[in-house]
């Protein structure tokens, strides 16, 4: 008989400490329904572009270790479990400012902001119509996010469902305008339900986009959810990575108004999660970085 040998092999490991980035704060978000509209091309700077920071981003990756045995053969894994996204758990925010390190992940909210010179590196236009109001960086998001929303106003198309851009990134610049105007027009408090202030909205990290459709005259208002189109979204936006971030009944915890328009690109898995746990993104991911 004969009998195997053994190696000893000692391995060495190397561990790389990645720190989170800190800035200070500020940030908005957009218009909503029952109060009028303001045509944002009045409401903000011809320039809004802002000095480009570096930002970036751990991507996810599913651990590959060896698999279990069975009678001594590998098995395979059962393809009907859903594994979760997992990715190392980080601070969401340092001192009330967004942790950029979270990449398509970051949280920004009423609490939470970005730092005003704060602009992706990686805005593109995004190939999809946009209304005929909505020009230059407006028409922009990062890359994944564009790619992504092309995809969706491609397969909305096929199955007849007419929809088209109003806003993507929006420079904090171009946000003190547009809600410096909403204070004027309605009070800040009033304001304050639908628009973000300046460094708070999700428009400025570049992975959020309204959209609006004809039936509703491209306006963006809460109607567009009772439309054929607005539901459309609610049931297919997070097959594109995708969520409807403000949804009604999140409003309190959100603090902004029932927004059917505002999509926000968070990955197709986190995505999934969000619309089949039906929370808010702010307190799912506080619960998924625990």
């Amino acid at each position: 008989m004969r009998y195997p040998s053994f190696l000893m092999v000692c391995g060495a490991l190397t561990f790389t400490l990645v720190g989170c980035t800190t800035n200070e704060q500020v940030e908005p978000k957009e218009p909503t329904t029952q109060s009028p509209t303001i045509d944002e091309s009045q409401t903000t700077p011809n320039s809004d572009r802002e000095d480009d920071v570096d930002t970036e981003s751990p991507t996810d990756k599913e651990s590959t270790d060896d698999k279990p045995e069975v009678d001594g053969q590998p098995t395979e894994p059962d393809p009907s479990t859903e594994t979760e996204p997992t990715i190392p758990a980080q601070p969401i925010e340092i001192d009330g400012v967004a942790n950029l390190e979270l990449d398509e992940l970051i949280l920004v909210n009423k609490q939470i902001a970005l730092p005003a010179n704060y602009q992706p590196a990686d805005l593109v236009e995004a190939n999809i119509d946009f209304v005929d109001s909505t020009v230059g960086e407006r028409r922009m998001l990062r890359k994944e996010a564009a790619v992504a929303i092309e995809r969706l106003m491609k397969d909305a198309k096929t199955a007849g469902i007419d929809l088209k851009g109003t806003s993507a990134f929006r420079s904090y610049a171009y946000q003190v305008n547009l809600f410096n105007a909403y204070v004027e027009r309605d009070g800040k408090e009033q304001a304050m339900k639908y628009s973000a202030p300046p460094g708070h909205s999700e428009h400025q990290t570049g992975l959020a986009i309204d959209v609006s459709s004809a039936s509703v005259n491209y306006q963006l208002t809460q109607n567009l959810g009772e439309t054929v189109e607005g539901k459309w979204l609610a049931d297919h936006a997070h097959e594109y990575g995708f969520i409807i971030r403000y949804q009604r009944a999140f409003e309190e915890e959100t603090g902004y108004m029932y927004e059917p328009w505002h999509l926000r690109f968070i990955g197709m898995e986190h995505a999934k999660q969000v619309h089949t746990l039906n929370k808010p993104y702010d307190r799912y991911i506080q619960e998924f970085m625990k």
